[in-house]
């Protein structure tokens, strides 16, 4: 086979309408096994953008959906409709626990669905933009909302049990929306438009330790947060990708990095990611690579074995090696990808900005 034409047959495979980058050699990433159109494009609509993302269930093979028109989708392996839920704002990423799927919305509610109907089992009036994704704790679903509050709601009830909210003093700007809170045994943590950390106990709500880990500048607000272990990983949009101690919020390290918006963290490498670059640090602080992005990051990298993906506006989901930073391809719907990745059982699904998703199978 001719190097051309390995080309066309891997470009071909991507599916219609999608481009595909490809380093000099050709790797074989992936295969498009379907293409859903979701959301269409509003009258004098400019720019669309999809920070929800997707959910998977492992066990049943499903993918739920929440887009920004406001509706839970909620679909087959083979890409068939299972069910649909339309709520008044539109969604963060989804979470899948057991048998519910929980996710919040810009309408101010969190909403807890059954998986295998799409019938809401419970809903909590939050009265706060809630477009982050839950976490579930010792019975208990936390989720952060835009005004610098958390809240938790019992899991099986939708009962309120307690919210902490952070008053802003004098600063706080949310630039990539509010970090999704992480959860560690009887702790969960917040980032907050001021700068601050804070860990909570999970039955009280009451903060163990609040922290200013942002460094001067003016937009200090902490828009991502990665747990390993006892260390905690914050991303700090005025300059900083940081680990505290998650017993006691003391900082191990600060990596200089202007305009840091998302951080993750797995097999050894810290990812960091900035308007220009993706980062990976040791867990000691060290650079390891620098990789450009050359697109508005959205949310956060994630691990699939060996790869990263990495959403961004411009340029699609890139792909790159994560114990290197070597860029081995992207996945460029068109309009770009924001939203959070889901990844199971072999598939990679992807909401682009223009609405659509699309399951890609590994290998």
């Amino acid at each position: 086979m001719t190097a051309g034409l390995a080309l066309a047959l891997v470009l071909a495979a991507a599916g219609p309408g999608v481009r595909t980058a490809l380093p000099p050699a050709p790797v074989r990433l992936y295969t498009v096994a379907w293409q859903r159109p979701l959301v269409p494009l509003r009258s004098m609509e400019v720019g669309p953008q999809e920070r929800g993302g997707v959910g998977v269930d492992p066990q049943r093979g499903l993918a739920v959906v929440g887009t920004r028109d406001g509706w839970l989708h909620a679909f087959r392996p083979d890409g068939s409709v299972l069910w649909e839920l339309r709520a008044g704002g539109g969604f963060g990423p989804p979470v899948v626990d057991g048998d519910t799927v929980y996710a919040g919305s810009a309408d101010g509610m969190l909403y807890a669905v059954a998986i295998a109907t799409g019938k809401p089992r419970w809903t909590y009036a939050a009265k706060e933009d809630l477009s982050t994704r839950p976490a579930l704790a010792r019975g208990l679903v936390l989720v952060a909302s835009l005004q610098d509050t958390v809240f938790a709601v019992d899991a099986a009830s939708g009962a309120w049990k307690w919210h902490h909210r952070r008053e802003r003093k004098g600063e706080g700007l949310t630039i990539h929306g509010a970090a999704s809170v992480q959860v560690a045994g009887d702790a969960t943590f917040a980032g907050y438009s001021d700068g601050y950390v804070a860990a909570l106990d999970v039955a009280t709500g009451a903060a163990r330790w609040e922290r200013r880990v942002a460094p001067a500048g003016t937009h200090v607000d902490v828009d991502a947060l990665a747990l390993d272990g006892d260390r905690l990983y914050a991303a700090a949009y005025s300059g900083a990708v940081l680990a505290l101690e998650a017993r006691t919020g003391k900082e191990l390290w600060s990596f200089p990095a202007p305009g840091a918006s998302q951080v993750a963290v797995a097999g050894g490498v810290v990812v960091a990611v900035t308007p220009a670059n993706v980062i990976g640090l040791t867990p000691a602080g060290a650079a390891l690579w620098t990789t450009p992005l050359e697109g508005s990051p959205g949310g956060p990298p994630a691990f699939a074995g060996k790869w990263l993906l990495v959403p961004a506006a411009q340029g699609g989901l890139r792909w790159l090696e994560a114990s290197t930073g070597r860029p081995l391809r992207a996945f460029d719907p068109g309009t770009g990808v924001l939203a959070w990745p889901g990844i199971g059982s072999g598939r990679v699904y992807v909401l682009s900005n223009g609405g659509d998703l699309f399951a890609l199978d590994l290998g």
